[in-house]
């Protein structure tokens, strides 16, 4: 009966980290931290035949290990690592212009103390409120009067 069936993998689980590409920084929820157990140092990792992207908490001394988080309690916000190589890497498997910004969701594996992104379920950013969206609205706003304004003139 259950041959059509398929084992669940209890290792993967749902992630509520978001890895963000912009310009020349990448940046991590705290959640990501949070999931990973606030680690001081993480490396980078990158499977291009999959498009995927990685990070896994290590040790200081671990190869090319980059500083990551603060302790448990004191990283209140996003963290923003600016590192040119990782990012030109993934914009160029992916296509991706330097201008564009793009959201990735993460499947945390704890096996592995690490979070790994599909590249190609990444979404645009949009603003959720406050000077940014108002900048945005404002903007809009400017480009539509003066659209309007030059219609005016042509009649």
């Amino acid at each position: 009966m259950f041959e059509k069936f398929s084992v669940i993998d209890l290792i993967k689980t749902r992630s509520a980290s978001v890895c963000t590409f912009a310009g020349n920084i990448v940046k991590f929820n705290v959640q990501t931290a949070q999931e990973l157990h606030f680690p001081e140092y993480i490396q980078f990792l990158i499977e291009p035949k999959s498009k995927q992207f990685a990070i896994r908490a290590c040790k200081e001394d671990a190869p090319n290990a980059v500083r990551f988080s603060k302790p448990e309690g004191a990283q209140k916000a996003q963290i923003k690592i600016s590192n040119a190589t990782v990012v030109d890497m993934v914009r160029k498997l992916m296509d991706w212009n330097a201008e564009d910004n793009w959201n990735v969701p993460g499947i945390y594996f704890a096996d592995e103390q690490g979070i790994m992104y599909a590249l190609e379920s990444a979404y645009a950013p949009r603003s959720k409120g406050g000077w940014a969206a108002r900048r945005e609205r404002e903007a809009a706003a400017a480009i539509a009067e003066d659209i309007i304004d030059n219609e005016e003139v042509d009649n």
